[in-house]
């Protein structure tokens, strides 16, 4: 049977003309001019935001449309690897307006506009001042996608890096991607920034067009609420996230599927999109004959997102008539082969194989169960269960319940009822509508910006969690026993802002975090998986860096999660994981990895972390 996504069926790389298709997917194709957003402020409590609100690429194909990629809606015009993946800086305009609008919340108290943001959000939402950062300049990306589609400015006014420059930024990027080298290269010539004049000018000529035209300040709060509602199917949060593997659009010189091509045909491909049947040519002349290039594996593994992976193994077999996942795993051994071939996996595909060996293996892997079902959003447990079907029963007609079922016929107590609640992928979300009121303008002197900002006093209700946070409070710390079933019913509903909010109140109440509270009052793997959730909404990408500095830094090296933590996450918070890995060990993930793996399984997984 056929895999069938929750979501609307449509092309995954839609053409690049025509209308843009519209789905209720957690990403709308990417609009014929290719571009798109790429997120918001940075930590909760502040101007909330997340890189990758932009559309996919356009590269043609077919498919589905999935929840558990941000980076496969990226920027048009390239990657660039500075400020959380936002290319290049904001336009001068905006980047004025930023200035000016933090200038006077400053320095001049009195000037009406700059409504000040909210108080500082509870030890629990805050997040280090890197991602803030980066999110501060997604959002200024954010804002000047939404004034190009306007009409407000023009692309030109977003030029700062030139494009022969980017190239050159990618093509180091690729060369050195898992070389430990630290040679020094000479940076591109960067245009001259226009004079302060100049982008005052166009600031105030912003704010006139838009304070005398409402409709289009709606149109523009309406695609910020969007930008954050997309965000939220894919992380749960409005927290910064961005992947390291991102789509590869155009070939440049330094790629070697161009020197192949051009030596096997004299045919130059510099510039050109990017084509899967080259690089099928590429992959098929790595495998043929006697021994295997394994660095040409490496390269396009690594250097493809999973969407366009999955046009290779389908081009693959066009061309060529045989299997391209059968065929690394007859060149391949080891590890290295087991992360190459669930590279070529489809995400929920993946998700649902790593679920079935957990159940279905030699015993139960409670704490593989517990990473997959406590992390991953609605939209994706639903596209991992409709694919859990035919992984775990190929040969079976079963219904969307299977999951459910193999988890209670192998686990047992509190601990299933925790795994079968997160298994319905029914976690209550932020309505659209609350979206929609908690974004506020950002005004100068009474006239509107442009830019928007999240309240995020009007996403939660304050009475409701100060409620809940007594209900756990009296169902744990304050009987005799614990309730586990009142510890299950929140943990399970609840967005993860509404939790955040419930755990600070439950502090004020106990005098206790409730991790704490988690330790005292339950035990198991039921304790596990409560913390698991905790730690998850608190920080996603911390969660996951602790998860790798155990497998790394235990007795011998935990490969099979090294392999599943560094597969599943590339393409959505691999850059945030690997920041707080070298928080918590003070040295990069990409370091560890080079002292306690080897040979061509180091080169792969150094490849898709990248150096910091």
């Amino acid at each position: 049977m056929a895999y069938r996504s929750n979501y609307p069926s449509q092309s995954n790389y839609p053409m690049n003309s025509g209308p843009p298709m519209m789905s209720n997917a957690a990403y709308p194709p990417r609009p014929p001019n290719g571009f798109g957003p790429p997120g918001g402020f940075g930590p909760p409590g502040g101007f909330g935001g997340h890189p990758g609100f932009g559309q996919p690429p356009c590269f043609g194909g077919g498919g589905q449309l999935s929840a558990y990629n941000v980076n496969q809606y990226t920027l048009g015009g390239g990657h660039s690897n500075s400020f959380g993946g936002a290319p290049g800086f904001p336009s001068p305009a905006i980047n004025q307006v930023q200035q000016q609008f933090f200038h006077q919340a400053q320095h001049h108290p009195q000037v009406e506009a700059p409504v000040l943001p909210p108080p500082p959000p509870p030890p629990s939402m805050q997040y280090n001042q890197a991602a803030s950062h980066c999110g501060m300049m997604g959002m200024m990306g954010l804002q000047m996608d939404m004034m190009k589609k306007c009409g407000l400015v023009s692309d030109s006014e977003d030029e700062y890096e030139d494009d022969e420059g980017n190239k050159r930024r990618r093509c180091r990027r690729r060369k050195h991607h898992y070389d430990d080298s630290d040679d020094d290269e000479k940076k591109p010539d960067e245009k001259s920034s226009p004079s302060e004049d100049e982008m005052k000018k166009k600031a105030e000529a912003i704010q006139t067009k838009l304070d005398s035209d409402e409709e289009l300040m709606q149109r523009l709060r309406q695609m910020f609420a969007q930008g954050i509602i997309r965000c939220l199917k894919v992380s749960g949060t409005i927290d910064v996230t961005e992947g390291t593997v991102k789509p590869f659009e155009f070939y440049d010189e330094g790629d070697p599927v161009v020197k192949h091509i051009l030596a096997k045909r004299t045919y130059n491909i510099v510039g050109k999109p990017w084509q899967a049947d080259l690089d099928c040519e590429y992959l098929d002349e790595a495998m043929d004959g006697a021994g295997t290039n394994e660095d040409a594996i490496i390269h396009v593994a690594t250097s493809r997102c999973n969407l366009q992976r999955q046009e290779l193994k389908k081009t693959f077999k066009t061309l060529y008539g045989k299997d391209l996942v059968e065929r690394i795993d007859e060149e391949l051994s080891g590890n290295f082969r087991k992360a190459t071939k669930y590279l070529f996996m489809k995400p929920e595909i993946f998700d649902a194989w790593i679920v079935k060996q957990s159940i279905y293996g030699l015993g139960t892997d409670e704490k593989t169960l517990i990473e997959i079902l406590m992390t991953r959003t609605n939209a994706q447990i639903h596209e991992m269960k409709h694919a859990y079907r035919d992984v775990a029963l190929p040969n079976k007609k079963c219904g969307c319940d299977q999951l459910d079922k193999d988890i209670e016929d192998d686990t047992s107590g509190d601990f299933k009822r925790l795994l079968v609640s997160a298994g319905q992928g029914n976690r209550k979300e932020i309505a659209e509508d609350k979206i929609l009121a908690a974004v506020e303008d950002v005004k100068i002197d009474g006239k509107p910006t442009g830019q928007f900002r999240i309240n995020f006093e009007k996403l939660v209700d304050f009475e409701l969690c100060k409620c809940e946070a007594e209900a756990l409070y009296k169902a744990g710390e304050d009987k005799w026993g614990t309730d586990e079933k009142e510890f299950n019913r929140i943990f399970s509903f609840y967005d993860f802002y509404t939790l955040k909010v419930i755990y600070d109140e439950y502090v004020k109440i106990s005098q206790r975090d409730i991790l704490n509270s988690i330790d005292r009052e339950t035990s198991g793997n039921f304790k596990k998986g409560l913390r698991a959730i905790v730690e998850n909404i608190r920080c996603r990408p911390m969660y996951f860096a602790h998860k790798l500095k155990d497998a790394i830094t235990g007795l011998g090296t935990d490969d099979d999660t090294l392999i599943r933590i560094i597969v599943s996450r590339p393409e959505i918070d691999m850059v945030q994981i690997k920041q707080c890995y070298l928080a918590i060990t003070e040295r990069t993930l990409f370091r560890d990895i080079m002292d306690d793996t080897s040979g061509d399984y180091k080169k792969m997984l150094c490849a898709i972390v990248g150096k910091n």
